[in-house]
């Protein structure tokens, strides 16, 4: 039992991130805003502006405001054409004193979504003859809404973010799969520094079946990130620093076991590997994390002038499995790996005893 105790961990947090990972539903939110097919109005025009949710229920009583910093504009009617679609009508007059182009973002408030926002959703402009006084009002958004408190943000559910939708449940299966890889490499490095200090066969089975476990965790990051690539960012592969580091390291590491397979005396092909997976592991290091961070733009998250899912993404909801899908495959690779070791001592201690029988 006291072996199996971290192999069962494993299965159970790997299998409890996966379940909830997939059945978890999305917060409502405002998924897009469509003005007439149009971005740009005029002020003291009107402008129909239709409102899409996503996993919304939208009743009568919902209120509709552009807001542009302290300034709101009210929807002078809105409609309910369905619980994940609305309409809204505004006139609105521009200030005197405002600019004579102003982006305003979206907001609806009812008693079951509280507050929700679409950013850049309508663009006024001032018109020639504009000076009348403004039409926002200040004050309270939430005045007179009573909210329930079974509203559609309570209880658990993931984050909704533009663009990447459902998408974000990718998030506890690719990102995972990378820090997983990291640390696998790091062990297969140090069981290769071993071997070079101690001169021991089982260092360099355990360092090749770490980085073999590697090889397959990088391996299915990259199909799970191409996969998400191509859902938010409609290509399978960017010229992106980030990913152009991961193929170069990646490739290194196929290298690596190039060079296992093109020796075949046992003891020279441990030493090559073990000198070579310590140059490698530090490259691949900086290829995957130092480099994107200086470049000076880039897609992936946590890369270039982007910023990390932790800072965008990341919520305490999505938390709860993501640190033990990290855990779980983590423990499954080094599972795989101990298999491998396992054969590997086992076909050592065949040739030991071979190689006695024949002296």
């Amino acid at each position: 039992m006291k072996q199996w105790w971290w192999k069962a961990l494993g299965v159970l947090l790997l299998a409890y991130s996966i379940y909830f990972g997939l059945s978890t539903p999305l917060k409502p939110a405002i998924a897009g805003v469509n003005a007439g097919g149009q971005v740009r109005t005029t002020s003291g025009e009107s402008v129909k502006v239709s409102v899409i949710g996503y996993n919304t229920d939208f009743r009568p009583g919902t209120r509709v405001l552009l807001k542009r910093g302290p300034l709101a504009y009210r929807a002078q009617n809105v409609k309910v054409l369905s619980p994940t679609e609305l309409e809204a009508d505004f006139r609105l007059l521009l200030g005197e004193k405002e600019a004579n182009s102003l982006v305003f973002n979206l907001i609806t408030v009812d008693q079951f979504h509280g507050f929700m926002e679409f950013d850049a959703a309508l663009a006024v402009e001032r018109s020639a003859g504009d000076t009348l006084a403004s039409s926002a009002e200040t004050g309270d958004l939430f005045a007179g809404v009573k909210f329930r408190e079974d509203t559609g943000n309570t209880g658990l559910r993931f984050p909704y973010r533009n663009v990447l939708e459902e998408t974000i449940r990718n998030l506890l299966l690719h990102v995972p799969q990378w820090f997983s890889m990291i640390l696998l490499l790091l062990i297969a490095a140090i069981y290769s520094g071993l071997y070079l200090h101690r001169g021991r066969l089982i260092y360099d089975a355990a360092a090749k079946a770490f980085t073999m476990a590697g090889l397959l965790a990088g391996t299915l990051g990259t199909l799970t990130g191409s996969v998400w690539a191509r859902a938010t960012w409609n290509a399978w592969w960017t010229n992106d620093p980030k990913l152009n580091g991961v193929a170069v390291g990646m490739a290194m590491y196929l290298a690596y076991v190039i060079l296992r397979a093109s020796v075949d005396d046992r003891y020279n092909r441990a030493r090559l590997a073990a000198v070579y997976n310590l140059f490698v592991f530090p490259v691949f290091i900086a290829l995957i994390v130092v480099m994107p961070k200086l470049s000076a733009v880039s897609l992936h998250p946590g890369s270039g002038d982007s910023v990390n899912f932790s800072q965008y993404d990341m919520d305490n909801t999505l938390r709860m499995f993501f640190y033990p899908a990290v855990i779980g495959w983590t423990l499954i690779y080094a599972w795989m790996a101990q298999i491998q070791i396992r054969l590997d001592r086992l076909q050592i201690e065949r040739d030991m005893r071979r190689m006695a029988s024949n002296a």
